[in-house]
């Protein structure tokens, strides 16, 4: 059996993407809320563990259960309930949805039908009105860089992003 160059450089590329790793801002990020993540395998069958309250939520794609070390990636950071009557088991079902139906943000789409089996949905619940999600997400944004946000990110990354060449 002959070594297909083209065929493994396709595949090897396709499977190329960028991650903004930052360490010392990771150890910088404050925030005077408590933010006690959980955790769930995203699927159907999880659905009813979401809870009913407003709150922030991530998307990491890691392979679980693994013989490698623990490892994964933050691709997607949301808030739901923020300035809407949504709340993260509703916002956990509309991802469902567009998983299904490959509709929604092309980005989000791309990334919940590339790794279907892969996929964990991370939240945190702030039910607290007081907490102002828009200001949280935005500081986590800053700090994390998922590469699936594409907006929201504070002004100076927005422009450092833009000034790659």
């Amino acid at each position: 059996m002959s070594f297909d160059l083209v065929k493994f450089a396709d595949h090897y590329k396709s499977q190329l993407y960028e991650f903004y790793l930052d360490p010392d801002g990771w150890r910088k990020f404050s925030t005077p809320h408590s933010l006690a993540w959980k955790k769930v395998r995203f699927s159907e069958a999880n659905r009813s563990l979401i809870p009913t309250q407003r709150g922030i939520y991530a998307f990491t794609v890691e392979h679980t259960p693994s013989k490698f070390p623990g490892h994964g990636y933050i691709l997607y950071l949301g808030i739901s309930g923020d300035t809407s009557a949504s709340n993260l088991r509703r916002r956990y079902g509309q991802y469902l949805v567009n998983q299904k139906t490959g509709k929604g943000r092309p980005r989000v789409a791309y990334m919940l039908q590339k790794w279907p089996e892969d996929l964990f949905f991370s939240y945190c619940s702030l039910p607290d009105p007081v907490v102002n999600l828009a200001k949280l997400e935005t500081s986590l944004l800053g700090t994390l860089n998922p590469p699936i946000n594409q907006k929201d990110f504070p002004a100076e990354i927005t422009a450092a992003r833009k000034a790659r060449f």
